[in-house]
């Protein structure tokens, strides 16, 4: 396994690559490199940690970034991405802060023709995170896929803002919350295409369901459209509870209350799964989530 582990900012563990460097905050990826494993980063009860990721031309990677923490002091996180011109990258981001404060930005720049696929799943206690993009070169492309749960009294803030700054730009989010018992999730999507950026395509879709009367789901989508020579634009958002007919019909088939939520629950992020190439990854998702959700016949 490629792993980098750096735990109250000292490096223990590191067996990347030797043309993968870390200079001081920097992670480089050199230019045309071509890597079909996953490159496992993670940064482990680091409070106030920073890190850059650049990506070089033409490179072909993919990267596992967990943010993990027990401390409930306050956490800051700043992390920052750079896909240079033509490299294709997927991105997979986890977040499990213990914190009841914590607070994490992640701005993605892309150069031209650059292509990033982002997953990320936030099941922290108390968090705010601001996913910002930028697609800053002609003929870029993001397509972000965020899952976010909150449980008891805990509260996810998800803001997602991707800037269209260059020309024939594509960007696709799907960002969905999950809440139970007295969680609260708010998903803020915003999309703006700058005057100029012609044929360009956005579309945005934010989905929440609630497993009780007690939590709370708030889902905001923007499209800020400044240019209207546009190949295609679109926005949706959606927030239910959990299908009572649909329960009643499992439990009638023998299957408790807790696994029947389950299945529902899976049932609504299996799109947002199903989408993820790496069947560990893909079960790490899965696991996370219904990790997170206490399910009890009193939801």
């Amino acid at each position: 396994m490629l792993r980098l582990v750096i735990d109250n900012h000292e490096i223990i563990e590191n067996n990347l690559p030797t043309n993968i460097k870390l200079e001081n905050k920097d992670l480089i990826i050199p230019d045309k490199t071509i890597i079909k494993d996953p490159i496992n980063i993670k940064l482990n009860n680091d409070n106030n940690e920073e890190l850059n990721i650049i990506v070089g031309k033409s490179s072909q990677v993919n990267i596992v970034l967990e943010v993990a923490s027990l401390e409930t002091s306050k956490n800051d996180y700043k992390l920052n991405f750079l896909a240079k011109e033509n490299s294709n990258v997927t991105y997979a981001l986890i977040t499990e802060l213990s914190s009841d404060e914590a607070f994490l930005t992640n701005e993605f720049n892309l150069e031209r023709n650059a292509n990033l696929q982002i997953m990320a799943g936030l099941v922290s206690n108390v968090l705010t995170a601001k996913l910002n993009i930028n697609l800053d070169g002609e003929g870029s492309s993001v397509v972000i896929r965020s899952i976010a749960v909150s449980t008891d009294n805990h509260k996810q803030v998800v803001d997602v803002y991707m800037r269209h700054n260059g020309k024939n730009t594509y960007g696709d989010m799907t960002n969905v919350g999950i809440a139970s018992k007295k969680g609260t999730v708010i998903l803020n999507g915003i999309e703006k295409i700058e005057q100029g950026m012609k044929d360009s395509e956005v579309f945005q879709t934010l989905r929440g369901i609630i497993t009780s009367d007690d939590a709370v789901i708030e889902v905001n989508p923007i499209l800020l459209i400044e240019e209207y020579d546009l190949k295609a634009a679109g926005h949706a958002a959606t927030v239910g509870k959990i299908d009572e007919e649909m329960l009643f019909y499992l439990q009638s088939r023998g299957i408790n209350k807790a696994d029947a939520e389950r299945l529902i629950i899976n049932g609504f992020i299996k799109p947002i799964i199903d989408e993820i190439k790496n069947e560990d990854l893909r079960d790490r998702f899965t696991n996370l989530v219904n990790a997170r959700i206490w399910f009890n016949e009193k939801c």
